[in-house]
């Protein structure tokens, strides 16, 4: 599962769909899920076309439009097969910025969710912490932030119902699933800045996500019931949520997400202690 990021101290989180910004799909997207563009004054399909590697024929006929292709500021484009392109305007964006907080449209993070469905694209590659229905808008820093100075805390002990990357079937998890006790308290991973609490990503259940110095964010999800909002400053180790199973799972969970630059998952256990 995933969270396609939400995010940290960048702007704006839960910011809706930006002229000139892409909104990805998740893990949990359909086999024909496609990117979304929202174009932005003076776009033209070439320009287009060129920054994200999508054919002119190809965006034209996916979008019906007819010769001169003029776009509309405002106007959404299926961008089928688009690459990734980190936002270089220098703006507040949805992602992780080491002084901004992220904007999660409502894509952020989700992915499938029944027994373990996948949650996300390929491990490590910048799927904005996203769902199906709702796409979130995330857009990445273009200078990648530094690794993480030091080895965040286990945001709750258990076991590993499902490891990050891909699983059974080829389905894709952009974090780790750890079994809890309900009720069990679960515990920030690392100081930050609450970005978002709620329950909009499908399959997450209620969900926390907490930006990190250095451009990090965590996600908590799955959560029976959430302790601090949007907005709080919490420490390593604190109580931030009470385990359980929102979100349709099969049992009592957290599922943890480690995100850096906003978009680009990481395994968790490169930066948790041994268990």
């Amino acid at each position: 599962m995933v969270l396609a990021l939400a995010l940290g101290a960048c702007t704006n989180l839960l910011g809706g769909g930006r002229d000139g910004t892409m909104e990805y799909p998740g893990s949990g997207a359909g086999p024909g899920a496609t990117a979304i563009y929202v174009v932005k004054d003076k776009d033209t399909i070439e320009g287009v076309s060129q920054r994200y590697g999508v054919p002119v024929q190809v965006i034209a006929e996916r979008n019906k439009l007819q010769p001169p292709y003029t776009l509309k500021p405002g106007q959404s484009l299926a961008m089928p097969g688009a690459r990734f392109v980190p936002d270089s305007t220098g703006g507040p964006t949805t992602s992780t910025a080491t002084n901004a907080p992220g904007s999660v449209k409502r894509e952020a993070l989700a992915s499938p969710v029944k027994g373990e469905p996948p949650r996300s694209a390929a491990p490590g590659e910048p799927t904005p912490l996203s769902p199906t229905a709702s796409q979130t808008s995330v857009t990445v820093p273009a200078t990648p932030p530094p690794p993480p100075p030091a080895r965040m805390a286990w945001p709750i002990k258990g076991k590993i119902l499902a490891p990050y990357g891909a699983g059974a079937g080829g389905q894709k998890n952009d974090g780790i699933d750890i079994q809890a006790e309900p009720g069990a308290p679960v515990k920030a991973a690392e100081g930050g800045t609450v970005v978002y609490a709620g329950s909009e990503v499908a399959h997450l259940g209620n969900l926390l996500l907490v930006q990190h110095p250095g451009g990090y964010i965590t996600a908590y999800g799955n959560n029976e019931a959430l302790l601090v909002k949007k907005g709080d400053t919490v420490k390593k180790g604190q109580a931030i949520a009470k385990a359980g199973s929102s979100g349709g799972v099969a049992s009592p969970r957290v599922h943890f997400e480690v995100r850096r630059g906003g978009s680009r998952t990481i395994d968790p256990m490169t930066v948790l202690p041994p268990p």
